[in-house]
């Protein structure tokens, strides 16, 4: 059974730190708030691939690379959709209804101040609402989630490598636990359910887990269940069950967590170029002007995912006019006086 598939089933993602399907999202917002965006991935075909609708007004392009391996050369191709937009409040039109990747509320606010003006550009991801039946906030706080998901060291500043060594394993230890318990209660329900004598089964799983979580593990399985419930009930009912029902309760827990686990596969650079000089911005991500941050499912699990920054643009036009003015005003003193 594969059972790294679990409603937010991300240990197998976070042991490997490998994405299937790798994406640049990049946004360029002009003087006058209009912007443009281009999303690039490589991949083997358009259709699926992007949250928005191509059929209005994207520009698509692709390239192959050929990319030479040990024994045999694949061909990838470098996929490429850009699209103007009048504003930045826009820039989530045309998106597919059918893609549950959380989608940033964006906006630009816009501040004239004579001499500069100023831009305020915010994308919220919104925190994931279905995290399956075990709140992690049973197990970690918010800033241990954040620092263990985010890599958010707000409530860690000035600690040595050792301490946070030592924060880190400890945080480690009990999102492990959380993960041990959530894929429980998942395999619990699918017995459950092909059982079908409820409540009786609900009223012992929490004393089952109480009892039996060190011989558990970390990735219980629908097979450990039953063997727990054969032994709790001094019978051999459950394991005859997974016996001769095995292969359906398996295809059963993972379409449970199917939907998660394709979401598990997406990383993002989100990449935006605002005018003028970067004033603030919360990442540490950036060249040339152009900030980046890393966006995937395990940052908005906490809570929500913020990408803030912030620009000052010279109105060089206004220097020039407080320039002509200052010169027409000693002129007419001058004259006058």
């Amino acid at each position: 059974m594969k059972t790294n598939k679990i409603i937010l089933g991300i240990i197998s993602i976070i042991l490997s730190s490998c994405f299937s399907e790798n994406y640049r999202i990049i946004t360029h917002v002009d003087r006058d708030g209009s912007c443009r965006r281009e999303i690039r991935t490589t991949a083997g075909s358009i259709p699926g691939l992007f949250p928005y609708d191509l059929d209005t007004g994207w520009e698509i392009s692709q390239t192959d690379t050929v990319v030479k391996g040990h024994l045999s050369e694949k061909v990838k191709k470098n996929i490429r959709a850009g699209r103007k937009f009048d504003s930045v409040d826009e820039l989530s039109s045309g998106l597919r209804r059918d893609i549950r990747f959380p989608t940033p509320e964006e906006s630009l606010k816009k501040r004239f101040r004579w001499f500069y003006t100023y831009y305020a550009f915010t994308a919220l991801y919104p925190e994931v609402s279905e995290k399956g039946h075990v709140p992690m906030d049973r197990y970690l706080n918010r800033d241990e989630q954040k620092l263990y998901l985010r890599g958010d060291m707000s409530a860690y500043r000035g600690m040595s490598g050792m301490e946070l060594k030592e924060a880190l394993d400890d945080i480690e230890k009990q999102f492990m636990k959380w993960y041990s318990r959530s894929l429980y209660e998942e395999s619990f329900e699918v017995v459950r359910h092909y059982m079908n004598v409820d409540p009786p089964l609900s009223s012992v799983k929490d004393t089952l887990f109480s009892i039996h979580e060190e011989q558990l593990g970390e990735m219980p399985g629908i097979s450990d269940v039953c063997r727990m419930l054969d032994r709790h009930f001094a019978t051999d009912r459950f394991s005859k069950l997974y016996a001769g029902n095995g292969s359906e309760m398996d295809q059963m827990l993972e379409e449970r967590v199917k939907a998660t686990d394709e979401l598990l596969k997406f990383d993002i650079r989100y990449e935006l170029t605002l005018p003028g000089k970067i004033i603030t911005a919360n990442t540490d991500l950036q060249n040339d002007g152009v900030l980046a941050w890393k966006v995937n499912l395990f940052r908005f699990l906490a809570d929500d995912y913020t990408l803030a920054a912030e620009s000052r643009a010279v109105n060089v036009w206004a220097f020039a006019v407080t320039l002509l003015l200052a010169v027409f005003a000693g002129y007419c003193f001058k004259r006058y006086f």
